[in-house]
């Protein structure tokens, strides 16, 4: 292994490319804006939660679930691309390794989650869990301070081990050593492993117990899909924006956007079959614990949402990014894109919305100026974090045994 890693370092010496040191300008004026965004969500999360407490803390824990897991999706790649030897993602590896660093944050956006785990829970309700049997019997693992423990692990994980990836990637470019190639994909094996459980689990707690006497055995499946559509939609949308403000200038071509076009119309596809599966299952089987959910998601105005979430999260990229002409194109690509980024929140939203507003006697779906205004506030800060990363690093990884293969890609 050691030997396949420095062959391909000494082919990588001989090869020159472009502005390899060039770092990204994140612009004061830029930083001002995205500040004013972040003010805009924190006032209208006040504003809801004056007004609505639980529709402040639905959309609190939709954005918080949202770019936890956008996050974790850039480490992810990393990771899988480091135990694969696969090179398509190496010239931008960067973008990847910027987004892991908002994962810190989670800590802080986790811990404000505590004050409102009474509206969004059923099962914090010691009065509620005495009168239930069945979440008597989940009480061992639904209740709050277990519950606010395994988010701390989780994130403290996934933050400990993107850095050990993230570290070992910046010391290639002062240092072209073979080995921190291996050792990437030791800590690779170990991340994939470790996300495979950790992020099933997270899922089921923040999301799925939301309605807590239901439960679905593809539950972690079906929410990683997502995970995996939406950080390449972001990751393409990155850097189709980039090379429209002169960064990787010769250097990402239409083979790059025809590689992540391919994956992103072949991994909303499988989004969509695990959406189909787990509806079919439940839909055919009728048994009314399991029926429930989507019964609460197909009445009252939820309808439309419920299967409009499957048209823009597959029916219309699946059409649109057909053609091998439509994925080389950064102007059709990048709007599926940011149709895809949209649809992800909705297919949380809906994860999330209907149980907790029915819980509080809503029937009908709230989508306005709270949910657009906090999702900015929250995007906002997102983007802050992941362009002063970019800033302080060279967009290029110079010394990444992969760099030749994944910049001179053909298709």
């Amino acid at each position: 292994m050691l030997t396949f890693y420095k062959k391909l370092l000494e082919k990588n010496k001989r090869f020159e490319v472009g502005n390899i040191t060039e770092k990204f300008n994140f612009k004061i004026k830029t930083k001002r804006l995205l500040v004013t965004g972040c003010l805009v969500g924190i006032f209208c999360f006040v504003w809801s939660f004056l007004d609505s407490p639980e529709r402040a803390w639905i959309n609190y824990l939709v954005d918080f679930f949202y770019f936890m897991s956008l996050a974790l999706g850039g480490g992810f790649i990393l990771a899988l691309t480091a135990v694969t030897s696969a090179a398509w993602a190496t010239p931008y590896k960067r973008l990847l390794e910027a987004l892991t660093k908002f994962l810190p944050y989670g800590l802080i956006l986790g811990a404000g989650l505590f004050f409102g785990i009474h509206t969004l829970y059923e099962w914090s309700h010691p009065e509620l869990v005495a009168k239930d049997e069945i979440l008597q019997g989940k009480s061992i693992y639904l209740n709050v301070g277990f519950f606010m423990a395994r988010m701390a692990f989780f994130i403290l994980v996934w933050w400990g081990l993107t850095k050990i990836l993230t570290s070992l990637s910046l010391k290639q470019d002062k240092n072209p050593e073979f080995s921190l190639s291996a050792k990437m994909t030791k800590w690779g094996a170990i991340f994939l492993i470790v996300f495979a459980f950790t992020y099933s689990f997270a899922s089921f707690d923040w999301l799925m117990s939301v309605r807590p006497h239901w439960f679905s055995t593809i539950y972690g499946i079906y929410t990683f899909s997502g995970l995996f559509v939406n950080v390449l939609a972001v990751v393409t949308l990155m850097l189709i924006w980039m090379q429209g403000k002169g960064y990787y200038k010769d250097v990402i071509n239409e083979n790059h956007y025809h590689d992540l076009g391919k994956l992103i119309f072949g991994f909303s596809s499988f989004w969509a079959y695990i959406w189909i599966s787990q509806y079919l299952l439940i839909w055919y089987a009728n048994i009314p614990e399991e029926t429930g959910y989507f019964l609460q998601r197909e009445i009252h105005g939820w309808d439309w949402l419920f299967f409009f979430n499957l048209g823009i999260n597959w029916l219309i990229p699946f059409f649109a990014l057909m053609t091998r002409k439509a994925k080389r194109s950064t102007f059709i690509l990048g709007r599926v894109c940011i149709l895809l980024i949209i649809g992800r929140w909705l297919d949380i939203y809906l994860m999330v919305a209907p149980d907790v507003y029915h819980h509080a006697g809503v029937t009908n779906p709230q989508i306005g100026i709270p949910e657009i205004g906090i999702a900015i506030g929250l995007a906002s800060f997102f983007i802050l974090v992941v362009g002063r990363a970019l800033s302080k690093t060279p967009l290029m990884p110079k010394n990444d045994a992969f760099l030749q293969e994944g910049l001179n890609l053909h298709q």
